[in-house]
Parts: C-alpha cells; structure tokens; sequence
C-alpha cells in the first residue's frame, strides 16, 4: 500500500497497520534545507516564490524525508494591483475594522476575497499542480493556509485582536456576518485549488480556542461558519483538516461536529496541557488526529533518544487507527536532519 492509500484509509478511521507519519512542514525550515533562508532576516523572499521555483523546495523536502503526505504553502501572485486599486482596498480595510455596516463588510469581502479563475491566473498554486503531476499517484497533496477567522482576529488583520474580541461582545450580529461572509467567499478559492491538483486543504483556525475567548462565544459566532465551510470543501473534492491552535480541550465536542476528516493541534503551552492519548480517546476516531512532538523542545533541541521515546509514546497511545504521527508546530530553524528522520523512521519500523 502506497503513502497515499495509507493515509486516505486513515483519515477514513481505519487501522491500516502502519501509522502515517508526516512532519509538520508548513513553512520556513524547508527554505533552509535548501540554503534559501539562513534565518529570518529574508523571510520574504521565501513568500516571493512560486511555481516551479517552490516546487522544486517541496520536491527536495519530500525526497529527503519521503513524508506520507505534502503539507504545502501557498505561492506568490503573479497579478500586480495597480496604485488605484491598493489605495481603495486601504480604505475599505480601514473602515471595516470599525464595522460601520453591513455594506462596508459587503465591500471589504467584494474586494479581498477573489473568484476562481482570478486564484488560477494568480498563479498562487501553480506549484500544486507541478507536485500533483510529479507526485500525486503516490502521495496526497495537501495546502495549509490561515483561515478568516485568522485574519479576521489578527493584530494586523481587518478588525483586530483586541478590538476584534471587543466586538464580538459589543457587535455580535455584524461580527457574525463578517465571519460567515469571509468563510463563504473563500469557497471559490478551494474550487480553484481542487482544479490544480490539491487533495485536501488544512485550515488554521488561530484566535478562536478557549485559552483566547469562552467556548459559547466560539460556538455562538464562528463554529457555524467553520461548519458551513469545511462541510462545503468536501463536496468541493477536497479533503478537510483543520489545523486548530490554542487549547482545544473545551472544544472537542465542537470539532467532532465540524465535518473535517483530521485535526492538527500543537503541542502544551501557555498553561494549558494538550496530551495526545486524551484527545484521541475524546474524538472516538470521529477524525483523525495528528500527533503533536514538541517542534523546539524535543524535535529541534533534544536527542534522537528523546525524540524516538515521543514518538514510541504518542503511537503506542493512539495505534487503534484514526492517527497519524506528526510535531505539534512548523518544523523550526535549525532542526536536525537526523531527528525528523528519527521520528519518521521509528514510526515506519514500529509493528502496531
């Protein structure tokens, strides 16, 4: 059975007798690897590329490694806006993030959110289709990308992290619109993304977990729209997993509902404890979890020993199917080579 078959099965809930087992590798490590990126000092240069300059950085990644499934960025736009357009989409962001009406949050969605054949001429997934050509009878294609309610709640996003909560309490019904809206505009996108060769899309849900807001203002204000959305990709043709940050324990009984075929966590912080047995034991292989190695802690800083002791523990803990061994964050600068491969090969060597 190939990486692809492996990984479809498991995200199906089936026990397959091999774990899958992928590294986080959303981001900027994989610029390293290949001498593009030292550090963070250039980092836009790494977001400069696509087409077949970054499928060739995927390419090395996955021959080094061979990981069960390609955990994709996106790529560069081709289109360049003119000054006229820049300084209209400025002012409707701006007048958003006061949420002055409902036809000012018609206008910043019009404007910020494009339509499928605009994503394509973009050439922001030219590389997908590159790798799906090269690489997709074998092995799944997935692209991970920042969800609205990320950019929606970001510092720098339309209406703000702190003003952003402050609304959702003060202005409930137009946040609520604004959420929905953004979600359902980024459809066209997905269908593009399908069209290029993608199998699946991961969406990072970041500022909606319970150590951020309560768990009824989540379900009250976004956990439809998230709904809406992911039920919606699968009958796009996309497989759906999202990538949900922050403490999730109060939420699982949310995710279950959520209609997404795996969920990617990261590991403990902040005061809070995300073990992996637990989580898996509360989903009842409703999805699929991906395991959650700590990326600084145990895959960047520790020894081979430590890492093949994490990743001996995680699968032991969830080895009836449903589970797919992974590191909790993007892969960090100055990782070593020998301990991604410890952790893929322990897994790949390991009898379930």
């Amino acid at each position: 059975m190939n990486s692809k078959k492996n990984m479809i099965k498991t995200l199906n809930g089936f026990n397959t007798g091999q774990i899958p087992v992928t590294p986080h590798w959303w981001g900027l490590y994989k610029f390293e690897l290949c001498g593009v990126l030292q550090d963070y000092s250039r980092e836009a240069l790494a977001w400069s590329l696509s087409g077949s300059e970054l499928a060739e950085i995927d390419s090395y990644f996955y021959e080094m490694f061979h990981p069960d499934m390609f955990h994709l960025t996106t790529g560069a736009s081709k289109i360049t806006e003119s000054l006229a357009i820049s300084v209209d989409k400025k002012r409707i962001f701006e007048a958003v993030y006061d949420l002055e009406s409902y036809s000012v949050i018609d206008e910043y969605v019009a404007a910020f959110y494009e339509d499928k054949s605009t994503t394509i001429e973009s050439g922001v997934f030219d590389h997908i289709k590159i790798l799906s050509d090269k690489y997709g009878s074998n092995s799944l294609l997935f692209l991970n990308e920042g969800n609205p309610i990320s950019w929606i709640l970001d510092p720098h996003g339309c209406v703000g992290f702190e003003n952003g909560l402050i609304s959702m309490l003060e202005e409930p019904d137009k946040m609520e619109y604004l959420i929905h809206e953004c979600y359902s505009a980024l459809l066209p996108r997905m269908e593009a993304l399908q069209s290029m060769g993608a199998d699946g899309y991961i969406g990072s849900e970041t500022y909606c977990s319970a150590d951020i807001m309560s768990p009824d203002l989540y379900r009250n204000l976004i956990f439809e729209p998230q709904k809406t959305f992911y039920t919606s990709i699968e009958q796009i043709g996309l497989i759906p997993i999202t990538y949900f940050l922050g403490n999730v324990n109060p939420l699982i009984e949310d995710i279950k509902k959520l209609g997404v075929k795996g969920l990617m966590i990261e590991e403990s912080k902040k005061n809070f404890r995300l073990d992996v047995e637990s989580i898996y034991d509360k989903l009842e292989k409703s999805m699929c979890l991906f395991g959650n190695l700590d990326s600084v802690k145990i895959l960047q800083n520790g020894t081979i020993n430590e890492v093949v002791d994490e990743t001996i523990r995680q699968t032991k803990a969830c080895n009836k199917g449903a589970f797919v061994m992974s590191n909790g964050c993007p892969i960090s600068f100055a990782t070593p080579q020998d301990n991604i491969k410890a952790m893929i090969e322990n897994v790949r060597n390991t009898d379930i």
